[in-house]
């Protein structure tokens, strides 16, 4: 069993005022599409374990929130279901084929399938991954049923690819995306459709990161800058975030210097979280500088956005645990506005 959480729950700050939450129902899924029947509403489930951390995370800091509340109470019949749990929770997860936790499933209320998904979201974006359910182009359930039927278009299949990998329920995601990019024409990677194609699996390095950096201006045209220019940041930031944390011990200041070049060559909005990265590997690789490291997040601490100091002090931090002194450790914990991500760290470097 796997415990996924897409985007990285320890990089968020919840700052919602909580009350009327979600409302679960302590009811089976049969009296559930019922209730959905009588009330003129969908089932949506939350798929969870008693071992799942982010399933707890969203049980404490998500679902309770008004704004939770107010979306869904008055749309759905909501359902937690605990997956190994022997009758109802674990029945029903065999029949979605849920690997994954948590998973979201939505149902109409006959029981057909129309959306899934696995991670939790501790922000109100998780309103917007469930409203994927009624985007014909983003719903899973209803994209399966044109694939049963036999659509191949590339362009549909991008889409029907890019919802399968969100319910993480097949094992062989890496396989299927190869043998469906090895299909494609040039212009039919550069959509919006097979945008994930080179943000999921494209590490830097790989053939689809040198097609998308080759063909960056045609991606910027075709599906707005803004989204290109984040997939690169995100690319960067986990190459460097690799390196910071010792995953990758062969690397050299020249191949660092390199990479560097090569970022710098895409016109990327100027941010100051990219030096921190750049320095951070190289006392990595060097054993060298941290005391400029230090004086550096110092200086440049108040010009990121707090999402973009949480992540970097996390992987800083714990990468050069063994570098930075204790006071230093101490000061810089102090900087990180989110609970969960501080409290991981603190145990990290124990």
């Amino acid at each position: 069993m796997r415990c996924f959480v897409f985007i990285l729950v320890l990089l968020f700050s919840t700052l919602f005022t909580f009350g009327q939450g979600v409302n679960f129902r302590d009811i089976t899924m049969e009296q559930a599409l019922q209730e959905a029947k009588n009330e003129g509403k969908y089932v949506f489930i939350d798929f969870y374990t008693a071992w799942c951390g982010p399933c707890k995370l969203m049980e404490k800091q998500m679902f309770p929130l008004k704004e939770m509340g107010d979306y869904f109470n008055p749309k759905y019949v909501c359902l937690k279901l605990n997956a190994e749990e022997d009758g109802n929770g674990k029945q029903a997860a065999e029949k979605f084929n849920v690997k994954a936790y948590p998973t979201f499933v939505i149902l109409d209320n006959n029981g057909e399938l129309i959306h899934m998904f696995a991670g939790g979201v501790l922000d109100l974006t998780f309103i917007d991954k469930v409203e994927e359910a009624f985007n014909p182009s983003k719903a899973y359930g209803v994209l399966k049923k044109r694939y049963d039927a036999g659509e191949r278009e590339p362009r549909f299949l991008a889409s029907y690819l890019e919802a399968l990998q969100n319910t993480f329920t097949v094992d062989n995601m890496p396989e299927l995306v190869e043998q469906f990019y090895d299909t494609l024409s040039v212009q039919d990677k550069i959509s919006a459709e097979c945008l994930f194609l080179f943000d999921m699996y494209a590490p830097i390095g790989s053939e689809r990161e040198k097609f998308l950096t080759e063909h960056r201006e045609d991606f910027r045209k075709v599906v707005g800058r803004e989204k290109v220019d984040e997939i690169f940041k995100s690319k960067y930031i986990t190459y460097y975030g690799q390196i910071i944390m010792g995953y990758n011990p062969s690397i050299t200041p020249e191949d660092i210097e390199v990479i560097n070049e090569r970022m710098g060559s895409l016109g990327l909005p100027a941010n100051p979280v990219y030096q921190l990265y750049q320095t951070a590997a190289i006392v990595k690789v060097t054993n060298e500088g941290i005391d400029n490291l230090f004086e550096l997040i110092l200086n440049v601490k108040s010009e990121l956005s707090q999402k973009d100091l949480n992540a970097c002090l996390y992987y800083v931090i714990i990468g050069l645990k063994e570098q930075f002194s204790d006071e230093q450790k101490k000061e810089l914990v102090a900087y990180i506005s989110d609970e969960s991500t501080k409290g991981y760290v603190e145990r990290s470097i124990k």
